[in-house]
C-alpha cells in the first residue's frame, strides 16, 4: 500500500509540475503577443508620421529621436495624442483610401514643438543704432 501512495503522490505532484508549466509557457506567449503588439503600434505611428510630416520635418524629428529623447518625447506627447493610438488602424485605413493626406506638416511646425519642448521664448531683436534690444522693449521705451 506504501508503494501505490508513493506513486500515486509522484503522479500528482508530476500533474502540478504540468500545470505550473503549462500556465508559465501560456503567460510567456501572451507576453510576447503583447510587446509584438506595441511594436506593430510603434511602426504604424511612425508610418502615420512618416505620411503627415513634410519628408525635412520628418527628419528633424528623427534626427531629435535619435538625439534628445526627452525633448522628442514632449514632442510626440503634442503629436500622438492617447485617440491617435487607439484609432491607429482607422487613420492607416484613411491614408490608403485616399492615397495619403492633401496637406503635410511643416518643418516650422516641428521646430515649433521643439522649442516649446525645450522652453525656448521666441525673441525678435530690434537694432537701433549700434544698440540690440528685443521688441518689448523696443516698443515700450519712451521716445
Amino acid at each position: 500500500m506504501n508503494q501505490n501512495d508513493d506513486n500515486f503522490d509522484q503522479h500528482e505532484l508530476e500533474k502540478i509540475r504540468m500545470k505550473k508549466m503549462k500556465a508559465m509557457m501560456e503567460a510567456k506567449k501572451r507576453q510576447e503577443a503583447a510587446q509584438e503588439r506595441v511594436i506593430s503600434v510603434s511602426e504604424k505611428i511612425d508610418f502615420v508620421l512618416r505620411v503627415v510630416l513634410a519628408p525635412e520635418a520628418y527628419s528633424h524629428l528623427t534626427n531629435i529621436k535619435n538625439n534628445e529623447p526627452y525633448v522628442y518625447q514632449a514632442m510626440y506627447n503634442e503629436l500622438i495624442s492617447p485617440d491617435v493610438v487607439q484609432n491607429i488602424d482607422y487613420l492607416l485605413a484613411i491614408i490608403q483610401n485616399r492615397g495619403g493626406v492633401p496637406r503635410k506638416i511643416p518643418l516650422d511646425a516641428i521646430i515649433y514643438l521643439e522649442r516649446k519642448a525645450k522652453g525656448i521664448k521666441s525673441k525678435i531683436q530690434v537694432k537701433r543704432g549700434d544698440d540690440m534690444m528685443d521688441l518689448s522693449s523696443f516698443l515700450s521705451k519712451d521716445k
